[in-house]
């Protein structure tokens, strides 16, 4: 059962939840203590009562408290029969070292932490005393094992030469009551990829560095420091290159690819038409002012749609608002360009001699 977490460090410890659920951990003070036996006042939550087989699985701690004590508890039950939560005792360090580690995933801190050790998942690290898991999900390219038919032996062979070594991570994922910790390097460098990618657009060509073959396509490196991988789908390769990547696409050639899309963190690459988008070029061409030659493709009451020429890249369609009664749909006419934005792929055009 899910449930949203929120926690707050004022006086010592405190652990407060929305809608108190099975696994929920909270704070009280033991107002009733008996012989197998222990009530606590866990407002504004209502009682908790610790009983039965409940009881002896926390005896030892059980036998350290007294009432008035503050203590930490995980409900495990939404009522023993009398209106009372069912619960059992928590170590206090044991929560407060889960509080330190949603505390840093709240900030988004940063934290520098060995690896402990590695399997085809991932590594294994610890924080505040809690084992936590960084998936191979979570990597950056400098750390992505990319190997060739995703060999899970090759995997773990490159994930164990990084044991031993302090990584950079953040919290990705924190749940107290399921003892679940996950971290992520890759998100360390959220904002650098971020700017790198705001520089990048659709249509641009660039030099791309071979990085990895699989069964679909090719991983190629873009960009340096930091390192960031896209991808060139086996679809966008020319059959005379895809019937054979291992061959055509050695580990470290430089090729000139083509961006196609990109998603999220996700760059995928062409190497199909190597042209760049004319829309990347016209500036070459045009400036707002120029006067420029466009045929008439559609138009309508309100507007038409024209087609003007970028050279050996091809050709773009802007709008024409004015004189649109006086336009005949594919004849040709001379154009005064009043809004050009090539990155918002934006043109707007007068005609002259309509």
């Amino acid at each position: 059962m899910s449930q949203t977490m929120v926690t707050e460090q004022n006086q010592g410890l405190k652990v407060k939840v929305k809608n108190i659920t099975i696994g929920s951990i909270l704070e009280g003070v033991v107002i009733s203590k008996k012989k197998g036996e222990l009530f606590v006042d866990l407002s504004p939550f209502g009682t908790g009562r610790l009983y039965g087989i409940f009881f002896k699985e926390c005896e030892d701690l059980a036998k350290k408290v007294n009432v008035g004590d503050k203590v930490g508890v995980k409900v495990v039950g939404l009522n023993d029969g009398y209106g009372n939560l069912e619960i059992v005792l928590q170590d206090t360090f044991q929560i407060n070292r889960w509080q330190k580690i949603l505390e840093y995933q709240r900030n988004k801190t940063v934290l520098e932490l060995e690896i402990k050790e590695a399997n085809r998942g991932g590594w294994i690290i610890e924080l505040e005393g809690i084992q936590g898991f960084i998936p191979v999900s979570q990597l950056s390219p400098e750390y992505y094992p990319r190997v060739s038919n995703n060999d899970k032996e090759a995997i773990l062979e490159h994930l164990k030469k990084f044991v031993g070594q302090k990584i950079k991570c953040v919290v990705w994922l924190a749940d107290p009551q399921k003892n679940k910790l996950v971290l992520s390097e890759k998100l360390t460098k959220a904002e650098i990829y971020q700017k790198v990618l705001e520089s990048l657009q659709v249509g641009q060509i660039l030099d791309v560095k071979v990085v990895g073959i699989s069964s679909f396509g090719v991983f190629v490196r873009f960009h340096t420091n930091p390192d960031m991988d896209g991808l060139i789908h086996i679809m966008e390769i020319p059959p005379e290159l895809a019937n054979d990547l291992q061959k055509n696409f050695p580990l470290g050639k430089i090729l000139k690819a083509k961006i196609i899309q990109i998603k999220q963190d996700r760059v995928n690459f062409s190497l199909k038409d190597l042209r760049p988008d004319p829309w990347l070029m016209v500036k070459e061409f045009y400036r707002e002012g120029s006067q420029v030659q466009g045929l008439v493709k559609e138009k309508n009451n309100i507007f038409g749609v024209a087609e003007i020429s970028v050279g050996e890249y091809g050709s773009i369609q802007g709008y024409v608002f004015e004189g649109v009664e006086k336009l005949e749909v594919n004849k040709s006419y001379n154009f005064l360009i009043e809004t050009l934005n090539p990155k918002e792929k934006h043109l707007v055009l007068k005609p002259i001699d309509a």
